[in-house]
């Protein structure tokens, strides 16, 4: 048995040396997985003034002072593959102050106390998704620059068509509901602290 192991490893040798070059490569394999993540400078932010006018009547710009509020958080995000999913979400801004109770979607003495707003999101001029629908949009690699510095590494909100901000109510509440909030544009909005907030979700292509 030692004699044919002996036999075997010689001529194991003899056949590498033929085979001997000045230089050789040799190929190295890896992978980089499909990736997305969101992330930002500050996760709150504060809007400048009171959502209303002398009359407590919601005022025109609403929107647009959220998108801008928004706009100076610096989220970014990235999807590094084909494939991805974004979805951006808004939770209407609703009174939480324990003196308003809902009633039939409207605080006593029929006031509102929601405010609906649309926005749409974007990353260095090329749309990603609107609140104005529900569910995800498609998208192909975005994001690859990282820089914190560069304007065009942020996602950009804007208001959306027909986003204007306005006093609402929805029978089910479903704050982050992308329809059926009815516009109440005769109404005036309770006083209170009023709290919302935007979701972004990215998702990797399979």
């Amino acid at each position: 048995m030692k004699r044919i192991l002996c036999a075997a490893v010689a001529m194991s040798a003899i056949a590498g040396a033929a085979q001997a070059q000045d230089s050789e490569s040799i190929a190295i394999n890896a992978e980089v997985g499909s990736k997305c993540g969101v992330y930002g400078n500050t996760l709150t932010v504060t809007l400048p003034q009171d959502l209303t006018d002398a009359n407590a009547m919601i005022r025109n710009g609403v929107t647009g002072e959220i998108a801008t509020a928004l706009n100076g958080a610096r989220l970014i995000a990235f999807c590094n593959d084909i494939g991805n999913t974004v979805q951006v979400e808004r939770a209407v801004l609703s009174n939480t102050d324990s003196s308003v109770t809902d009633n039939g979607g409207l605080a006593s003495a029929g006031f509102a106390h929601y405010v609906r707003y649309e926005l749409d999101m974007s990353l260095n001029n090329a749309f990603l998704d609107s609140t104005t629908t529900a569910g995800a949009s498609a998208a192909d690699r975005f994001g690859g620059h990282n820089s914190l510095s560069s304007s065009a590494t942020w996602l950009q909100f804007a208001q959306a068509s027909g986003g204007a901000a306005v006093p609402s109510s929805n029978a089910a509440n479903q704050k982050f509901a992308a329809s059926g909030w009815a516009s109440l544009t005769d109404r005036r909005l309770a006083a209170g602290n009023y709290v919302g907030s935007v979701r972004v979700t990215v998702t990797p292509g399979a």
